[in-house]
């Protein structure tokens, strides 16, 4: 277990815990010390179960990917057989907790970054058969959603397995690359040709900007430096119109936690990645990617990083898990590999 990373994840914890005390009492700091339990729970059980279970990784990822096609089909009946979708924009919606279009359109997106690099192994023909059916329907129900920050992480999250995948000479990187590039230009001109980016470009920014110009209007200058605390209630009024938070997980922990927080979620992010390039190129291939996907997305979405179990825990916390796996014996790879 990579106790290095552990113990910085902590520290911000307990920092944005303190913050609670700013604003609030003890009493409302139980609830997201809950929460911080409950991930270094999660964050703690993957390397340690992956020690003792060593095809463990595999399975879990498996079983996530099973999961996000039940709910795509689930879903994608939701939207044509009984039109459950949103009333003002027609967006699709998944069942259950992903009721809502951008938390269903990011969760899909983090499971077709989990198929994409799925699909770069070895695999056998009716394995491939089976994750290009599920890619192919998981796809069909983000896009449905029509959340561009999902759309954005996928193409660069597309990147970033392009150039993870296996030890390959720059050539093959290169040649990979292009085919992603070909293949993205093709499927771009085809979303292009139906009009499927008049549709996303009609919200234009959704008032994004604006609502993190609001949010620093209730920040002076103590509280730009230290949050507001991690409780506190970051709604804003904009053009007469609630936004319950900032939408920018990187925004929003400035409100909760001013530059310091910032600072140490960056510190934190930055410390996972560089650990997660030296994993073996089996967990790599999953960790990377879908991290990257995470950060690229959580710009222009996302609220609290500290949370129950939702979205935000497989685009973050899981690669985040996935990096504390600590093995380099051949077995452990070749029971990913196969």
């Amino acid at each position: 277990m990579n106790t290095a990373l552990l113990t910085i994840i902590t520290i911000f914890f307990v920092y944005m815990l303190v913050t609670n005390f700013w604003q609030t009492n003890l009493t409302a700091t139980l609830k997201p010390a809950g929460y911080v339990l409950l991930i270094l729970t999660f964050l703690v059980s993957i390397p340690l179960t992956s020690s003792h279970y060593k095809n463990f990784p595999k399975l879990f990822l498996q079983a996530l990917l099973v999961s996000a096609t039940i709910s795509a089909i689930l879903s994608l009946w939701g939207y044509f057989g009984l039109d459950y979708r949103t009333a003002d924009e027609g967006r699709l919606i998944a069942f259950g907790g992903l009721d809502n279009p951008v938390m269903s359109g990011l969760s899909y997106g983090a499971a077709c970054i989990i198929n994409f690099s799925y699909l770069t192994k070895n695999r056998s023909l009716f394995e491939r058969y089976l994750s290009s059916a599920s890619l192919l329907i998981i796809l069909t129900a983000l896009l449905l959603t029509e959340t561009r920050s999902a759309l954005i992480g996928l193409l660069v999250g597309g990147v970033a397995i392009t150039f993870v995948y296996r030890d390959r000479e720059p050539l093959e990187h290169l040649y990979a690359f292009t085919k992603y590039a070909v293949g993205l230009i093709l499927l771009v001109s085809l979303a292009y040709y139906v009009g499927y980016f008049d549709v996303l470009l009609e919200r234009s920014t959704s008032f994004r900007p604006e609502i993190w110009k609001t949010m620093y209007v209730h920040l002076s200058l103590p509280q730009l430096i230290t949050g507001m605390g991690t409780s506190t209630d970051a709604s804003v009024f904009y053009a007469g119109e609630l936004h319950k938070h900032p939408h920018s997980i990187y925004f929003s922990t400035v409100y909760y936690g001013g530059v310091i927080g910032l600072v140490g979620m960056l510190t934190m992010f930055g410390y996972a990645l560089f650990q997660m390039t030296k994993l073996d190129r089996s967990i790599m291939i999953y960790a990377i990617p879908l991290f990257i996907y995470g950060l690229i997305c959580l710009t222009v979405d996302g609220n609290r990083i500290i949370r129950k179990i939702d979205f935000i825990w497989l685009m973050i916390w899981l690669p985040i898990g996935l990096s504390m796996i600590r093995s380099s014996s051949q077995e452990f790879i070749k029971e990913l590999e196969d």
